[in-house]
């Protein structure tokens, strides 16, 4: 994926941590490990990544410590967020700062106070694609 495609930006993090969280199960030994991120590092530089936005990224994740960063995280006191889905387009402005600058009108509300107990989270789905594929 190229950084500059049109993508949301919470998909670059989200990629770049995958992968190098995948790169952390494939590998059993610290060497090769550092090795593979050392070429996802090579990798993600040659399609335009920004060095300083992959170094954030990875900081992320424990490499040192393997099994706490490849560790299930205990969802247990998940709350009930409703999605707010929608195309993405990157010259639309920024609707999470749009939401939660007007959300104080669905709390003094309390009906609706009621019914959205937490403001949504913003989820982008695909558009449709101007290619035809073949059946």
């Amino acid at each position: 994926m190229n950084f500059y495609s049109c993508h949301p930006p919470g998909v670059t993090k989200g990629f770049i941590k995958g992968e190098a969280l995948r790169v952390l199960r494939s590998n059993s030994s610290q060497f090769t490990s550092e090795e593979n991120t050392s070429n996802f590092k090579t990798r993600r530089q040659n399609r335009h990544y920004p060095a300083r936005i992959v170094e954030k990224h990875l900081s992320e994740i424990k490499f040192s410590d393997r099994k706490m960063s490849l560790a299930q995280k205990n969802n247990a006191a998940q709350k009930k967020i409703l999605p707010f889905v929608t195309q993405y387009h990157p010259a639309l402005p920024n609707l999470k700062d749009t939401l939660m600058g007007k959300w104080h009108l669905i709390d003094n509300q309390p009906q609706l106070r009621e019914i959205f107990k937490e403001p949504p989270i913003i989820s982008y789905c695909e558009g449709k694609s101007l290619l035809l594929h073949p059946s």
